[in-house]
């Protein structure tokens, strides 16, 4: 029967992923923006290049090591399957949660809505969120088998506990936050019983496998650069998040936050009857670990950002009280349910646009870009600086396989982080070959000056820069190659 289960849910999320992972399914042409900085990272890595000094961008390691990995064995294809086998692991553990509490129809029911949840905050996949699921769903499993059936954790479920919140600290560390609620709540309760010997040999394990994780790394990286590769990994991963964060205020973004955050509570509130100590403790802890959540995002709060908080809606489907409220329940459910499904109009759109309808611009993209890097020579193709098309520019790089040559792959990095403009605009503006550059977008006018001075251009197409905000609106891009004149 479990074999039957896994198969399945196997299958599940073969066709989920294959299907909404426009990134690295082979459905699509599509590279990805996010996605597409992230394998030029594992691109970094198996150049022999060392994370944060030759090329930088503000994620953790793990990150780009699975980036790295996938490229190696297969390229798309191969982080695709690592895709899978993450997603049918996180399903496995929501499953478990929500056996806890319903079995038969309404088990699958749960289920389903999680995955359609999960839909609306994709994008397109291959993203930092997704990755971490499994990794905070699990130590969240462990705290509800405890709840329900008084089976304490065991140290070494702790101990990987510690794995699980290292792991995730060196992909997004705020995504950790989802789950940190739960286990203060167990710290609290172990204090409650006067239980102190456990409470501080938890404690310990958790650290232990915080620090084998971060061992790991600073070997690494040590081992790679010395001590300076260590400082920058601890900033690239760490200090440069709250760097970001502190200097890219936007009230939409932050509206947007609060909205989910009551959105979230409301949902909370409906779906559990507040007239247990159980159901008390779930409600407590979950809306701690939001809590927590939205506190680490900063003023910025992207769709898929909300992907990581996927395991506490799903806490919320498990507990809900059908047996008692089952009308009243169910209905507020639903309409609670509406404002989020208003965003699965774009990854279904995508669907239907780029699949069924054939209309996929990326593919003409592409080829344009293939044309064009086909008259440049070889030997300058490791020398193409990607000005101001960041993700864009990212993808079609990636799509040839090629590096970009400047550090900062995200461009708005470089404007919004003290320490990295610095350093960019010290540099003189004269090391590559070719530049890689949109005129339709904002340029400095000094590197206007520079570029009409020491470059010419070349090459251009045209792209629809506006798809990944709206299906196909038809406010097209530029693509320009400038080589430096002799």
């Amino acid at each position: 029967m479990e074999k039957r289960k896994s198969l399945i849910l196997f299958l599940v999320s073969f066709v989920f992923v294959t299907l909404f992972s426009r990134s690295t399914s082979f459905l699509y042409a599509f590279e990805g923006f996010d996605a597409a900085i992230f394998k030029q990272m594992g691109l970094a890595v198996l150049k022999g290049k060392t994370l944060y000094i030759d090329y930088f961008d503000n994620k953790g390691c793990f990150l780009y090591f699975i980036q790295a990995l996938g490229l190696l064995l297969g390229g798309n294809f191969c982080i695709l399957l690592f895709q899978v086998l993450s997603l049918m692991i996180t399903l496995v553990i929501w499953d478990r949660i929500i056996m806890f509490y319903h079995q038969g129809r309404l088990r699958y029911f749960c289920l389903g809505i999680s995955l359609l949840l999960l839909l609306c905050f994709y994008e397109g996949g291959d993203l930092s969120e997704e990755w971490c699921l499994p990794f905070a769903s699990y130590p969240i499993y462990l705290y509800f088998r405890y709840l329900k059936t008084n089976k304490t954790i065991r140290k070494i479920e702790m101990f990987v506990v510690g794995l699980c919140l290292g792991i995730i600290a060196f992909i997004r560390m705020n995504n950790a936050s989802v789950f940190l609620g739960y286990f203060l709540v167990w710290y609290f309760t172990l204090l409650q019983r006067k239980e102190y010997k456990r409470f501080f040999t938890d404690i310990l394990l958790l650290f232990s496998g915080v620090m084998l994780v971060i061992s790991l790394c600073v070997l690494y990286f040590y081992l790679k650069a010395g001590l300076y590769g260590v400082e920058e990994m601890v900033y690239g991963t760490f200090l440069s998040y709250f760097e970001y964060f502190g200097y890219t205020p936007n009230r939409r973004f932050y509206v947007l936050n609060v909205v989910f955050y009551i959105l979230f509570l409301g949902i909370c509130v409906t779906f559990l009857s507040i007239n247990s100590t159980h159901q008390k403790t779930v409600l407590i802890s979950t809306l701690i670990s939001y809590t927590f959540f939205i506190l680490s995002s900063g003023t910025r709060c992207f769709t898929h950002y909300l992907m990581a908080t996927m395991p506490l809606f799903v806490v919320c489907l498990a507990t809900m009280n059908v047996e008692k409220y089952r009308k009243a329940n169910l209905g507020l459910a639903f309409a609670l349910m509406l404002p989020i499904a208003f965003y699965l109009v774009r990854p279904i759109g995508f669907f239907v646009n780029d699949l069924v309808l054939n209309k996929e611009p990326f593919r003409t993209s592409y080829a344009n870009f293939h044309h064009c890097i086909e008259e440049i020579p070889e030997s300058e193709r490791d020398s193409i600086y990607n000005y101001n098309l960041s993700g864009i520019g990212a993808g079609m790089m990636q799509h040839e396989g090629m590096l970009q040559c400047n550090r900062v792959l995200y461009s708005p990095l470089a404007f919004h982080l003290p320490r990295l403009h610095n350093e960019e605009t010290s540099k003189p503006f004269t090391k590559p070959k070719w530049i890689l550059i949109s005129g339709d977008k904002t340029i400095d006018e000094n590197d206007i000056l520079f570029i009409q001075d020491n470059y010419e251009l070349i090459n251009y197409f045209d792209h629809n820069a506006q798809y990944n905000k709206g299906l196909d609106i038809g406010e097209l891009v530029t693509v320009c190659f400038y080589r430096r004149k002799n």
